[in-house]
């Protein structure tokens, strides 16, 4: 009986360690009781190997969780919301010149421009710091340069058909545009003699639209590394790093031309990344603008692209004309005035414009 009863014990201790850890089941109990028993009777290494391949393989196999009840039905209802659409453009393989090893990496490729169009862009403050927001869909190259890279441009698209090209020409990710006959005739031109180090903004020529500081930026990438290597014989000679000259960065592709209406230039600011849930995660991108400069559209004051129910969307015509509204000098001088009449709660008292920017 003691032996029995020391048999027991030892199986559920063993099975224990193997069928929980920190409260997540990690193999099923008859997998664990398999190698149990294999261990307490001298079972084979072979044996051994086959039940943790077998287990891993289970793991692979785990179905993804089920749909939530209201995804299905709360697309529809977004699908009907117009959402303002953007091309957000950065730089990869970017210097940083706060690091050593980076600029005098010789193995570092020149650095390549990445674009994306986002629909979930919209202002997060005006005052007292203009600041910007919006979501990447998790694994994405441009999230990664732009985050190393630490800044971004947000190119508002004009509502018409030109917006539109250009910001379907950044929803395959960040392949290069397939090659016609019109790019390859751009190729032989001089201000495209280097060919594909525009990568996925190559053929945006053939849409009215130019690529503006590539000369800039190709510059700032050999300069960081000419200055590394100064950072590097000053430190051996006995010298301080604040005694080289920091060069100019920060240039970013911009484009310029039909379809684009307004250029914001911001700083990433960082947040923690996203919990990885083993399933497709999002992350969420603040920006703030340092700058605002014109796009080059010809209607730069008309209203932005938006796109609903799977398709871009140029806004119609105005519904109601633009109400009345109290200034907010005016209703502060209204509250400190002694008036004992019923007013109407119906009046608003801020502004829906500052509303909708809050």
């Amino acid at each position: 009986m003691k032996s029995l009863r020391g048999l027991r014990l030892a199986f559920e201790s063993v099975r224990s360690r193997h069928v929980s850890f920190n409260g997540i089941n990690k193999i099923p109990k008859a997998r664990a009781s398999f190698m149990t028993w294999g261990r307490l009777w001298g079972a084979s290494e072979d044996q051994a190997k086959s039940s943790r391949d077998s287990a891993s393989e289970s793991r692979l196999h785990e179905t993804k969780p089920s749909e939530h009840g209201l995804s299905q039905p709360m697309r529809s209802v977004m699908r009907q919301l117009p959402h303002p659409v953007v091309v957000i453009t950065t730089l990869e393989n970017t210097r940083n010149l706060t690091k050593v090893d980076e600029l005098l990496d010789d193995k570092l490729p020149p650095p390549i421009p990445r674009a994306m169009t986002v629909s979930s862009f919209t202002s997060l403050s005006i005052n007292p710091v203009p600041r910007v927001t919006f979501n990447i869909t998790l694994p994405s190259t441009t999230y990664k340069a732009l985050a190393k890279c630490g800044k971004f441009n947000a190119h508002i698209l004009s509502g018409d058909n030109h917006g539109a090209r250009i910001a379907d020409l950044f929803t395959r990710g960040n392949r290069p545009p397939p090659t016609t006959q019109m790019s390859k005739e751009m190729e032989k031109t001089p201000e495209n003699a280097n060919g594909g180090d525009l990568g996925v903004l190559e053929g945006l020529q053939s849409l009215g639209v130019r690529v503006i500081g590539r000369e800039k930026w190709q510059k700032e990438w050999k300069l960081a590394g000419d200055y590394g290597r100064k950072v590097l014989n000053t430190v051996k000679s006995g010298g301080y790093i604040k005694d080289v000259a920091i060069p100019p960065a920060g240039t970013l592709p911009v484009l310029k031309g039909r379809g684009i209406s307004h250029v914001l230039k911001c700083r990433y600011r960082h947040l923690s990344p996203p919990v990885d849930d083993d399933f497709d995660h999002h992350a969420i991108v603040i920006g703030e603008v340092v700058d605002v400069i014109p796009g080059g559209s010809r209607d730069e004051s008309g209203i932005a692209l938006a796109y609903a129910d799977r398709a871009y969307r140029q806004m119609g015509e105005t519904l109601l004309e633009r109400l009345e509204r109290p200034t907010a000098e005016q209703v502060a001088q209204t509250s400190t005035e002694e008036d004992t009449t019923p007013k109407p709660d119906t009046v608003p008292t801020t502004n829906i414009d500052d509303q909708n920017q809050s």
